[in-house]
């Protein structure tokens, strides 16, 4: 008997005895799938070896049938999974995946060209629109105190809200922790921008609306980071909250850089310590913490050629005159007196957009001298091959949402450097990339959902799904959806520059696909974490309130290990059980989550 006979027969003796009820749920992008992309539905549950059917929703017609293949537990998370893959199904149109044993059926979903364009980013370029600092809050940023507290005041007004229960305006976070930088504000600036320049590349007509709304946003954020350039020096770091109860007139510039932290010892709590500024740039970004982001931010600005509030030749003076600032003086502003991986990758990216800026060979070779360093930063050590490494011995390199950037940057680069330099870059890259798919795929992991090489409290090197507990950063950790982006948009941007290796091409575009479905849904929690898009969304409750609601277009923090378990899995646990403030661990929306997808999908998929 054929395995296609059998399969009909097992279905109609299913059919004939009545769906079997069970707890199994079958998992996929609640968005959709482009035609020709890798397309699997991921079942939890005991259900391995089991037959399944793709189904077209608006006919009933049963467009695939096929049998799961196993794959088993994953970690501590508890549960068993198969997986369902149904690549074959081409035609575009609405559909679900169901297990006639089961009585189990999938959210309904599209296969369609441009499938996530199409149906996430317009809604994604009205959340930054919907985050922008207006009202009150907006005008009483127009006359700031100087943190020095010289006469006079300062308008820094524009910019987005920072996060769901968070009106700040920062450049970065995690200062204290050395290596953990986040980059905030600049990189959804930059992320607009860019992804303007890709969909106009694109040439599609289709893209002219949303890129009408891309540019306006985008110059939005240039405006602001030009206002807030302080003369003759770096950006001012953040804006705090006015906090709750606060007057929006309770405004003022932060400072990050006040705190510094003691470790006492490997494994005991760390300690932050407040610290006097130091000297006039206290205030300041260096290249880590938002300044380097901020001046490639302003360089694709004045590459477009169009003016905002300020001009384009505004916007090219801001992000040279921040450069050289920077790279004369960026040491003192940093804990540790001394550039890190973090350093290297934002201070490369702003070069590399200086120079396609003007053509100025003095950005050509900043950007040369940036891109020698990061690559030198490639090692294998200790068994664990071609890793980045943060500082200048082997402590690995592992972030909770910027992991991609260092790829990223590379790449970018790789378009202005020359022929010798370009070939360096293509061997890194698919040396980091291809270290990166390993660690991924070194345990059962049928999301595909990418791992890393981390470094714990306890000095202990190790491979795991999620941010740990207990680095320099604790007790700040969260859902790393902003990390998964950025390692899809540098596993796309890459993949064009191995267009003679196609097996390699294909590995890195379905990792790419496999980091945003898992974000749209096709993770355990059967949770697209896209507000407005998909089903299931989990709601930000702040200490069980509903004060701080997530708007449209919104990614939140997304899933994290277990609270007490580093190798287990939770998200939306809730104020009622955990009773502590860690909701927003896992439903906060937060910008670099929608600037990493931003550009992620706004680069070839094919």
């Amino acid at each position: 008997m054929t395995s296609c006979r059998r399969l009909a027969v097992v279905l109609s003796m299913l059919v004939a005895q009545g769906a079997v009820a069970s707890d199994v749920k079958v998992l996929v992008d609640q968005v959709g799938y482009d035609p020709a992309a890798i397309k699997q539905a991921i079942v939890k549950g005991e259900a391995s070896g089991q037959p399944f059917q793709v189904v077209d929703a608006d006919t009933g017609k049963v467009a695939l049938q096929g049998m799961l293949s196993s794959s088993g537990k994953v970690a501590h998370w508890g549960d068993e999974y198969a997986i369902a893959d149904f690549s074959s199904v081409h035609a575009p149109g609405h559909y679900y995946v169901e297990l006639p044993g089961h009585d189990a059926r999938s959210w309904t979903f599209d296969v369609q060209d441009n499938v996530l364009e199409r149906n996430t980013l317009s809604n994604v370029v009205y959340y930054f629109k919907g985050q922008r600092s207006t009202g009150l809050i907006d005008k009483a940023d127009t006359h700031l105190a100087h943190p020095d507290r010289s006469p006079g005041t300062l308008d820094i007004r524009g910019g987005w809200y920072d996060a769901t229960g968070d009106y700040g305006i920062h450049l970065s976070h995690q200062n204290p922790t050395n290596y953990f930088n986040t980059q905030q504000l600049p990189l959804a600036a930059w992320s607009l921008l860019r992804t303007w320049q890709q969909l106009e590349a694109r040439n599609d007509k289709n893209f002219n609306e949303y890129n009408r709304r891309l540019l306006d946003e985008g110059l939005f954020g240039a405006d602001f980071l030009v206002r807030d350039k302080r003369p003759n020096g770096s950006f001012y770091q953040s804006i705090d909250a006015p906090g709750p109860g606060k007057l929006p007139q309770d405004r003022r510039i932060g400072d990050p850089n006040w705190k510094t932290q003691i470790k006492l010892n490997p494994g005991d709590h760390t300690e932050h310590v407040e610290q006097p500024a130091r000297g006039p740039h206290a205030f300041e970004a260096s290249f880590r913490a938002g300044g380097g982001m901020a001046i490639a931010a302003l360089a694709v600005a004045a590459s477009t050629g169009v003016d905002g509030d300020f001009t384009a030749k505004d916007y090219l003076k801001a992000a040279e005159d921040a450069y050289r600032f920077l790279d004369a003086n960026n040491r003192e502003l940093t804990f540790d007196h001394k550039d890190n991986i973090t350093d290297d990758y934002c201070a490369l990216i702003a070069a590399v957009e200086l120079y396609r800026a003007t053509h100025d060979e003095t950005w050509r070779k900043a950007a040369d001298a940036r891109a020698e360093r990061l690559m030198a930063r490639l090692i294998s050590h200790d068994g664990h091959r071609d890793y980045w490494r943060a500082d200048d011995g082997t402590r690995p390199f592992f972030h909770p949402s910027d992991a991609g950037l260092p790829v990223v940057a590379l790449v970018e680069y790789a378009g202005i450097a020359d022929v010798r330099r370009a070939a360096k870059v293509r061997d890194t890259v698919k040396r980091s990339l291809a270290s990166e798919l390993a660690v991924t795929n070194d345990v059962n992991n049928p999301f595909g959902v990418a791992r890393q090489l981390v470094r714990g409290g306890d000095g202990k090197v190790r491979t795991a799904f999620f941010f740990p507990h207990d680095t320099e950063a604790a007790p700040w950790w969260q859902g790393e959806n902003a990390r998964i982006a950025s390692l899809a948009a540098a596993a796309r941007l890459a993949a064009p520059l191995y267009a003679g290796d196609a097996a390699f091409q294909k590995r890195l575009q379905a990792y790419a696909w496999n980091q945003l479905h898992w974000i749209l849904g096709r993770n355990p929690f059967d949770s697209s974490m896209l507000m407005a898009s998909g089903h299931r969304n989990a709601p930000y409750m702040f200490f069980d309130s509903y004060a701080y609601t997530n708007a449209p277009g919104a990614i939140i923090n997304g899933i994290t290990s277990g609270l007490t378990d580093e190798e287990g899995i939770a998200f939306d646990l809730g104020y009622a059980q955990t009773g502590k403030d860690e909701d927003w661990r896992w439903t906060e929306q937060w910008l670099p989550h929608d600037a990493w997808y931003l550009f992620a999908i706004s680069l070839p998929h094919d």
